[in-house]
């Protein structure tokens, strides 16, 4: 875990360069360099490199610069690298960058023929040739560089040896590239002066390192504004690379009160966690089993911002079994008796900023863009500070507020203030913003707290425009540098902290007591008031209700007459028992979101001249009659769900429409020809009457269309006509469409069709041999039933027809010969992932080895399979689970399972495999230590001569396992010194059953990261050791622990020690 301090202002960088390419040129230049950049260039990453020959001794300038603007920067260590100071003040830069952005600017070593260890002590002729520099350099200046290597040789990275496969390396170095810059891509946005925060997340983690607890609560608590979310999301981004899945789920407390909130908060920390957008939680007692099933075993980390009942914290992390060992919870509250009826191991209370330094800083960099401010305006500011009251948000917004202006009307701004809010409560030091805009820019605030928080950027302005905003560039910009808004740089959504949106409320409420004069609608007495009324409501542009559950209400037919100039109609789970239909809608409508909309149609006089959004998901609505007619507005239908609807009328008039979404509208039968020309739609999804449907476009010619998705569809006998128009689909699935037996050759038009998702079709079990012609595919899945194989090929010497596909996953489809593979390996030479579980093929052919990109490889439950041949080295993973008739494997499978056969017990040999799951096994004969416990001590040498070789262990626990998943975790002790938390060993099986037996699980720990061990215990122990007859030895203990309780019990285990050369 990366204890780093952060400067205050280091949270956000410039980022001009992805990657920094560090190394000496006379060692790797010309060879290992020069790849590993054409590697990286070639998967689009930015880099930067100095193709400098010679170099002298002072870096420069532009060199340190591209240093601090990178990403990500790879050292690539080789055994002449410290012979120059060049390379070495690059190092020193580097680790100074990744220590003050808190490890988020990042480092990846490579050891290239060099040892790590030679690297961290300076020894062997690394250490001989940065030794020569002892007499130019000073030995400040050494200290420093030696400081720099420790740091460097501590680091996870690739150690490279003589005769590694350095091409196979260079692609796993990249991968873990885009890793790295995608997870980038999703750090926690902190405030740009994150003053402060530095030292409060140090504090919780050298508390988290003290604390003995296999899951760590952590609990943040204090009053509004002061900074707990902000806390909480540094955290994250310090320390979210250490843990298998991560959550962040916030403003919890606003989100519960929306209607099935906490249901789908259980879904979004499962989906995220388990990277999985299919899982389906339909109510909180399911959420809870699943979360506990699924997670139980994972290294997690889940922030949960902003709680405030018990019931949150019991659906969201329930209890300390929930999650695997090493995971950590983290909450933040105003009510710190919350946490401690919760449990939480770590209760931190954050306070406001002192006043006599980081209040006056923050103050500072937001009033006068530096740490402090100029002599004659310290006694002001200070003033200003201490009517903030410490928080950082009233700090923030009051600072940016009094941002260029001059000293005298500085100090009367803050007399006034002080006359009228002094004492008066939190939210007042915010409203000397709000009180200093124009009036358009207070419109463009209000309607925004009030009504728009958490929506687009851009449709944000398209509303505020409709109703009748002025100045919204410069408004939105101003209310962006007031601070009172941010702007998601990800999502582009508008973000407001919750004071600030509660103070908007509040006083869009004070204006004026009498509801039908108000602009903005939130509250369901007053929307009542005014549809029920007998007064004209003419000033309502914005109707918006939200109730955390299902609300009745009596709304007259011809309610909204009252409100003629209505823009904005957004109504959330709201029912109405009357039985007549709405008689009218205002014309000047735009914006109507109204889910479970409880009427059977829209009013026949409805033109739709101006809408731009119509969602009415899972309504009641039957028909439109004549609303379509007009409609050349509409950009947005959303009628998922309604079971009434049984047409699409003429849609030839909504030439803007860009998403059409009609999944689950299973009574559907006509769908007007029309449709399949709208020139502008981008998304379309589409659900089927279960007889099929009585009307549908012969071709579909949607020219922009990007994301198709086709759900138990029964269209005739095969898929649409694709026309060639269609040169913009990039995703098309089909799902559950069981009378489809055959798809169109026209498939072959989509030569943009990236994903193809074709699922549970049951009539399907072939594909048109024009499916050769999607060159930009990169995706194939073909799951369930009966597809049988790929169409021939005319020519199967025609290389790259697949150029980019490197995913296909037949699944489950009862696959008998995999001679179609034979094409795959022209067609399709980069392939990664293959997948062929559950289906009845006997062998694996030959030409799998040809697959020279594959990583990973499944023939999980293929019963009948009887021997897998050589597979592809750079495959990393093989998954051969629960095939029962294998009787030949390859030496590099990594987890294989339930596998009856005899070939499985003989002596495995440790030098190959690094994991092994077998069964009904015994330990092996070659261990050297044997217990008949959960654990084994065993001594050796500290001094051993073997530790300049390659050393490790192999370690064997022999399990008694029942029918249900079962979790075990291996750990190393060195002179009773924890050191290692292994990996767990989880093995579930499918629906809960699998077979009774023994299990022995092999575990081979690496050289390198054993050697790290014992480099970690040197650090943090005193070498409490053992010394008999002049020899110094250590006691190291391999201990088993089971995780899931009454699942196995460990009956035996062992340990050999594995020496190389």
């Amino acid at each position: 875990m990366n204890l780093a301090s952060g400067s205050s202002s280091s949270s956000r960088f410039r980022c001009s360069f992805d990657v920094f390419l560090s190394f000496r040129g006379e060692d790797t230049r010309s060879n290992f360099t020069s790849h590993l950049n054409m590697a990286l260039r070639q998967r689009g990453i930015n880099v930067f490199i100095d193709d400098k020959l010679s170099r002298g001794e002072e870096i420069s300038a532009s060199l340190l610069e591209a240093i601090e603007e990178s990403k990500i920067s790879i050292v690539i260590i080789s055994e002449n690298y410290a012979s120059s100071s060049w390379c070495l003040n690059e190092l020193e830069k580097i680790i100074m960058c990744n220590k003050l952005r808190w490890g988020v600017q990042l480092v990846l070593p490579i050891f290239y023929k060099v040892d790590p260890s030679q690297v961290r002590k300076q020894s062997g002729r690394f250490g001989e040739e940065f030794g020569k520099l002892e007499v130019r350099f000073s030995s400040d200046k050494m200290e420093a560089w030696r400081e720099a290597m420790i740091s460097v040789s501590h680091m996870s990275g690739w150690p490279i040896l003589q005769n590694d496969d350095e091409a196979n390396l260079i692609q796993e170095i990249v991968q873990e590239v885009l890793k790295k810059l995608n997870r980038g891509t999703m750090l926690l946005r902190l405030p740009k002066y994150p003053v402060g925060i530095d030292r409060q997340v140090n504090n919780i983690l050298f508390q988290v390192m003290s604390a003995d607890e296999k899951i760590t609560m952590i609990g943040i608590y204090g009053i509004g504004g002061i900074g707990k979310t902000t806390l909480a999301k540094a955290l994250y981004n310090r320390i979210a690379d250490d843990f298998e899945g991560c959550c962040f789920l916030a403003k919890i407390r606003e989100a519960s009160n929306q209607y099935d909130g906490l249901v789908q908060l259980q879904k979004k920390l499962l989906c995220e966690i388990l990277m999985d957008n299919s899982i389906n939680v339909s109510n909180l007692d399911i959420g809870i089993n699943i979360i506990r099933n699924r997670l139980c075993s994972k290294k997690i980390l889940l922030i949960l911002d902003d709680v405030d009942t018990r019931e949150q914290l019991e659906v969201l992390a329930g209890g300390h079994d929930w999650f695997g060992p090493g995971s950590m919870v983290i909450a933040t509250t105003r009510d710190k008796h919350l946490l401690a009826i919760h449990q939480f191991n770590i209760l931190q209370s954050v306070q406001g900023l002192n006043d006599g330094y980081e209040a006056l800083e923050l103050f500072s960099w937001h009033a006068f863009k530096r740490s402090c401010p100029s002599s004659d305006y310290l006694d002001l500011s200070k003033r200003a500070v201490r009517y903030c009251l410490g928080l950082p948000l009233a700090l923030e917004v009051v600072g940016s507020f009094l941002f260029s202006t001059e000293q005298s009307k500085f100090k009367l701004i803050l007399d006034e203030y002080e006359n009228q809010y002094l004492d008066k409560g939190i939210q007042d030091p915010l409203r000397i913003s709000y009180d200093g805009l124009e009036n358009e820019v207070k419109e463009i605030f209000l309607y925004i707290s009030c009504c728009f928080v958490r929506e687009d950027i851009y449709e944000v302005k398209t509303k505020l425009e409709a109703c009748g905003c002025l100045c919204l560039e410069k408004g939105t910009t101003k209310l962006m540098n007031l601070s009172l808004l941010t702007i998601d740089e990800h999502s582009n959504r508008i973000e407001m902290h919750d004071l600030i949106q509660q103070m908007g409320r509040t006083i869009h409420l004070s204006e004026t007591s009498k509801s039908h004069k108000r602009k903005r609608l939130l509250i369901k007495d007053d929307v009542m008031d005014v549809l029920n009324g007998n007064k004209e409501a003419r000033a309502v542009k914005v109707i918006k209700l939200n109730f955390p559950k299902p609300t009745e209400l009596e709304i007259d037919s011809r309610a909204f007459e009252k409100v003629k100039k209505l823009v904005v109609l957004d109504i959330r789970n709201a029912t109405s028992s009357r039985s007549s239909d709405l008689e009218y809608v205002p014309s000047s409508l735009r914006w109507m979101n109204w889910p479970h909309f409880p009427f059977s149609s829209l009013p026949s006089t409805y033109t739709m001249d101006n809408l731009m959004e119509l969602k009415l998901p899972y309504s009641s609505i039957k028909h439109f009659g004549k609303a379509f007619m007009c409609g050349g507005c509409l950009k947005k239908i959303n009628f998922r769900g309604s079971k009434f609807l049984v047409e699409i009328p003429d849609l030839s008039i909504a030439i803007n429409l860009e998403e059409l979404d009609l999944l689950g509208c299973v009574n559907l039968v006509k769908i007007h020809e029309s449709v399949g020309s709208l020139s502008k739609l981008v998304e379309f999804y589409l659900s089927s009457n279960i007889k099929g449907f009585e009307q549908f476009p012969s071709y579909l010619k949607l020219k922009s269309l990007k994301t198709l998705f086709l759900y138990r569809c029964r269209i005739d006998e095969w898929c649409p006509q694709f026309s060639e128009e269609m040169d913009s689909l990039e995703v098309l699935l089909i799902y559950n469409s069981t009378v489809i037996n055959r798809l169109s050759p026209t498939i072959g038009y989509i030569t943009s069709l990236k994903k193809l998702w074709i699922i549970k079709c049951k009539g399907l079990k072939t594909l048109p041999s024009t499916i050769y012609r999607l060159s930009n595919l990169t995706c194939l899945r073909v799951l369930g039933y009966n597809f049988s194989t790929f169409p021939s090929l005319n020519d199967p010497s025609s290389p790259f027809l697949f150029p980019y596909l490197t995913s296909i996953k037949l699944f489950d489809c009862k696959i008998t010969n995999l001679d179609f593979l034979e094409t795959m390996v022209h067609v399709a030479p980069f392939l990664k992932e293959l997948d062929l579980s559950r289906n009845n093929f006997c062998k694996l052919p030959s030409c799998i080895t040809s697959f020279k990109s594959l990583i990973y490889l499944s023939t999980s439950f293929c019963k009948l399979l009887e021997e897998i041949p050589k597979v592809p080295k750079g495959v990393l993973y093989m998954n051969a689970t629960e095939s029962a008739s294998l009787a030949r494997f390859p030496d590099n499978i990594l987890d294989f399972i339930s596998c009856y056969d005899n070939y499985a017990k003989r002596r495995y040999n440790p030098n190959v495999i690094k994991e092994l799951i077998l069964m009904n096994c015994d330990i092996p004969d070659w261990c050297q230590y044997k217990s008949t416990n959960n654990s084994i001590t065993f001594l050796l040498p500290a001094n051993h001569p073997t530790w300049e070789r390659k050393v490790s262990i192999a370690s064997c626990v022999k399990l008694q396992g029942i029918d249900k998943a079962f979790k075990v975790n291996s750990r190393v002790f060195i002179n009773d010194f924890d050191v290692h938390l292994g990996q767990f060993w989880k093995h579930e099986f499918e629906g809960g059953k699998g077979p009774r037996g023994e299990y022995l699980w092999i575990e081979v720990l690496d050289p390198y990261r054993f050697l790290y061990l014992y480099d970690h215990y040197e650090q943090n122990q005193p070498c409490f050791r053992i010394k008999s007859s002049r020899i110094i030895f250590d006691r190291i203990t391999v201990l088993f622990e089971v995780i899931t309780p009454n699942a196995v019990s460990i009956k035996k285990c062992g340990v050999h020690v594995i020496m190389e050369e």
